[in-house]
């Protein structure tokens, strides 16, 4: 019964048109509108290394090209390489004839056991850092490609301001400080706006020339015809796209890699520019400052219990409410028409897009709208009336009172109630020729808004469109 828990078998409509599970999706308390990660703006908070935990500045990872310095990974399959010490007899620089044990480190791989001793890398003397890096015979080329195109952008850049300003009159002060003699002398190249560089002539832009595609291939190497392949010293596809510097071709060319750098990002809702998720600065910290996820918001819905389904006949299912908030709910389910459902949102995306925030210090941005996939393969019979959900209460656990007593409950329509849980009784119905069932209901229920200013209400209304992947249907005897 493990998998009727998976959270893809019970999908929201986000406000964007697409349907996640409730675990990646967000609710803003602002706009009281379902968000998911791509009706969102991802803001870039720390940078750091998921081995040592070192924040790292947006500069600085820039240079080191988002690596660590001090962490790698094993070429040959992706995991964290340690530091290994032994010791080794050398010859004592004052007597030859004794020997002295020295420590020294390598690197080693504790899942494929690949070490950097197997490359030829020599061993270091401090168990951090000294570890060099392999030479890439593409780099000064690569190098003077990224000064052309960085020429050529900002020669571009210049060209369009300079058509941009030439429509309007500038004072002579606004020129001067938006092209100032210390700021053209400040470039390495004097880009053709400047009065004092020739018309159209730029150096950095000269110094590269167009290659040319050559008809000639290089043929293959004698030996591949007569030796045998051993499949063992071959470098797979990941392993060379892991290095797409070289591509090593032999496993005796596999380099330790150093370690990606990984942001801790915040979320923020693109039409009220509010945060969603935000986390603390300190990388080994897993708390939030803000998190505004819909499982802290909104009741979660799961199949409890599995079922055969058979076309054409209806069948009960039972799905649990979980009221995760710590205020009673009152909801009530109602039935999902996919096409009423998106001329509502087409009409509130109208009136919402001319709305101005308040204050005036807010920007509302259009959030594209996706096409949502809403095909319904059954029919649900749903309750009728509202359910009340219990607030969530973390000593409920160990309280023997019955919730059932407090609350007066159809038995047809409620199986259980356990705390902040309630099991209801769904019947479904599923199309004739489906080989799956998706069935769809709108989910209303009173949201207790807790920033809500005093001239807002309190508590409002919410409507979540759900999406129930029931099961397959069985065939008929």
């Amino acid at each position: 019964m493990a998998h009727l828990f998976q959270v893809d078998r019970v999908k929201l409509l986000c406000s964007c048109g697409i349907l996640k599970p409730i675990t990646a999706i967000y609710l803003c308390r602002h706009c009281l509108k379902l968000r998911c990660g791509n009706c969102v703006s991802h803001e870039v908070d720390t940078l750091f290394c998921p081995n040592c935990l070192e924040n790292m500045p947006s500069t600085e990872a820039r240079l080191k090209k988002n690596r660590c310095g001090n962490c790698f990974d094993c070429p040959s399959c992706s995991h964290t390489l340690v530091t290994r010490a032994t010791s080794v007899q050398t010859t004592a620089p004052d007597d030859p004839s004794k020997t002295l044990a020295r420590k020294v480190y390598y690197l080693a791989c504790t899942r494929c056991r690949w070490t950097s001793r197997d490359v030829g890398l020599k061993d270091q003397t401090v168990a951090s850092g000294g570890w060099g890096e392999q030479d890439n015979e593409h780099y000064r080329f690569l190098q003077s490609l990224m000064e052309h195109y960085r020429a050529l952008a900002q020669a571009e850049k210049l060209e369009r301001e300079k058509k941009r300003s030439a429509h309007r009159k500038s004072s002579y002060l606004a020129l001067s400080d938006k092209y100032s003699l210390p700021s053209l002398l400040g470039r390495k190249s004097l880009t053709p706006l400047s009065p004092y560089a020739p018309k159209g002539d730029s150096s950095q832009l000269s110094e590269m020339t167009p290659l040319e595609a050559s008809e000639e291939v290089e043929g293959l190497p004698d030996n591949i015809f007569t030796e045998e392949l051993i499949l063992s010293s071959v470098t797979t596809m990941e392993q060379r796209i892991a290095s797409p510097e070289w591509q090593p071709e032999d496993v005796g060319q596999l380099y330790p890699l150093r370690k990606h750098i990984l942001p801790k990002r915040s979320l923020r809702c693109r039409h009220c520019e509010h945060n969603l998720s935000k986390p603390e600065y300190n990388p080994s910290s897993i708390k939030f400052k803000i998190q505004l996820g819909a499982f802290y918001h909104v009741p979660e819905v799961r199949l409890v219990r599995g079922v055969v389904l058979k076309s054409g006949v209806e069948t009960s299912v039972q799905v649990s409410l979980c009221n995760p908030t710590p205020h009673d709910i009152t909801l009530a389910l109602l039935p999902f028409v996919p096409e009423a459902y998106m001329e509502a949102q087409q009409k509130e995306e109208g009136s919402e897009g001319s709305l101005v925030a308040p204050g005036g210090l807010v920007r509302v941005v259009d959030i594209p709208r996706e096409k949502p996939d809403v095909e319904l393969s059954g029919d649900v019979a749903l309750p009728q009336g509202t359910l009340v959900l219990a607030a969530r209460d973390d000593t409920a656990e160990y309280d023997d009172h019955d919730a059932a007593s407090t609350f007066k409950d159809d038995p047809q329509v409620v199986a259980w109630r356990r705390a902040n849980k309630v099991g209801v009784n769904l019947l479904v119905t599923p199309h004739p020729g489906a080989e799956r069932v998706r069935v769809g209901l709108m989910m209303r229920y009173d949201y207790t808004n807790t920033v809500a200013t005093a001239t807002e209400a309190r508590i409002v209304t919410l409507n979540v469109p759900i999406i129930i992947d029931v099961g397959a249907v069985s065939e008929q005897g």
